[in-house]
């Protein structure tokens, strides 16, 4: 094999690598930041399939879940410490490996508007999504969230 081959093949395995591990992101759950009170920072995220996000609590008393049925067909729902569990407040990592749009809440502050869409590729399930079952401080925070894959 010559040198030019070999550097071909040795780019194409570190590419490869590299999407295979996916890149991390962070999400912090907040009491207050400069956007308002519980929210998470940032409130949307695009990703690639196999990358990962941490939800970092930041702040105490935040629960991360993906809402019911409002995740891409295929993709496997996930939930971190259950309310007023005394696990709650925890990190967790979530690795992403199906397209469409994932909506992110936390249990006990959804009510006040905690949410947040993680966009995996494309949004293949956008017109699936109903938020009408949400309180109205979620929908209306979701509606406004989706708003841009709509127009897309």
């Amino acid at each position: 094999m010559n040198k030019t081959a070999a550097a071909i093949v040795l780019s194409l395995v570190c590419a490869l690598s590299y999407q295979a591990l996916g890149d991390e992101v962070e999400v912090k759950s907040l009491n207050r930041s400069s956007t308002g009170f519980f929210v998470f920072s940032p409130d949307f995220v695009r990703i690639m399939p196999g990358d990962t996000i941490d939800f970092v609590a930041s702040d105490k008393a935040h629960q991360v879940h993906s809402v019911p049925g409002m995740i891409p067909e295929g993709a496997q729902p996930f939930e971190g410490a259950q309310p007023f569990d005394a696990k709650m407040s925890e990190d967790i990592k979530v690795t992403f490996t199906v397209s469409g749009v994932y909506v992110i809440a936390c249990r006990p502050h959804m009510i006040m508007g905690m949410i947040a869409v993680v966009l995996v590729g494309d949004p293949m399930n956008i017109d699936k999504l109903d938020p009408s079952s949400l309180p109205a401080k979620a929908r209306s925070k979701l509606e406004t969230l989706l708003e841009p894959l709509k127009k897309s």
